[in-house]
């Protein structure tokens, strides 16, 4: 896979704007680490967007690349090996669509709340990163049936006290979720007495750890190995996830033929247990996904 893939390092131009708040695109093409057919004046290939009615799968084809947008710092999800390779659940997926597609796969790698930038700057064909569908997101982009299953749970500071979810909704409580995330808005609607502190994913599990926060909602496929190396942290309520979502795709809103083409896509691969199969592969067990 790895000689098929290209990623990028970063975007330029792209401003530090949250998910599920941005109103516009940034006017600069990102960076690439090469150069690709196609390619404007800084080097990257850019998923030209199809005029009305026109197919992006046809596009895609006469590219010879299919353009995904991801963050690659969530393992196993989606991150980069030893060898400095794009790796997990994610990949795979979207190694699989570009399979069938019969193209080239083509990851860019930007921190997350410059996916959605990206997407409406039209800069990729797919965001595969496991947005769980917002109301403010769904005025940005569209939304695909979901691919991966999530169980949101909220990882504490054994000092700090906290014994029940009733015990965070307090000012005391310093919370930190990822920035943009649907965890920072779990946290807003179900806690809205804690302070919100949000932040690039591992610096909010740390700064629980360390006890700069009382608490953190994140994936439980993160939380975990993370609690059983930091020993000053714990799940609340290990038994009961705090709560039961689903991450999608998003693609350029408004593309119909497109979505269409991809939620067809996911249908077939979680009919035939192909999503269930690889999920539990490389993350671990599942409830698996709605049919």
């Amino acid at each position: 896979m790895g000689t098929r893939t290209r990623w990028l390092l970063g975007m330029l131009g792209i401003s530090a704007l949250l998910l599920a708040g941005c109103t516009g695109a940034q006017d600069d093409d990102p960076v690439t680490s090469g150069t690709a057919e196609g390619a404007g004046e800084t080097g990257a290939a850019v998923a030209q967007a199809p005029t009305a009615g026109e197919d992006r799968v046809a596009a895609i084809k006469e590219r010879g690349s299919l353009i995904v947008g991801m963050t690659l710092q969530f393992e196993p999800q989606m991150y980069l090996d030893e060898d400095g390779e794009p790796a997990g659940y994610d990949v795979e997926l979207m190694q699989m669509l570009a399979d069938d597609l019969e193209v080239e796969l083509d990851i860019r790698d930007l921190e997350f709340d410059a996916l959605i930038p990206g997407l409406i700057a039209n800069d990729f064909d797919v965001v595969s990163v496991g947005l769980v569908n917002r109301p403010p997101r769904a005025e940005q982009v569209s939304f695909t049936r979901p691919y991966v299953p999530y169980r949101q749970v909220v990882v504490v500071n054994s000092e700090a006290g906290i014994t029940s979810l009733e015990d965070l909704n307090s000012p005391d409580t310093r919370m930190t979720a990822l920035i943009g995330s649907t965890a920072a808005s779990l946290v807003t609607e179900q806690f809205p007495d804690a302070e919100l502190v949000e932040l690039e994913g591992q610096p909010a599990l740390l700064e629980v750890s360390s006890g700069s926060a009382d608490a953190t909602v994140v994936e439980e496929y993160l939380a975990l190995p993370f609690v059983e190396e930091n020993p000053s942290t714990e799940v609340l309520n290990p038994d009961q996830p705090f709560s039961q979502e689903y991450g999608r795709l998003a693609v350029p809103r408004g593309d119909f033929l497109w979505l269409g083409y991809v939620d067809n896509w996911l249908d077939y691969y979680t009919a035939n247990g192909t999503l269930d199969r690889l999920y539990t592969e490389i993350i671990g067990p599942t409830d698996g996904l709605p049919q």
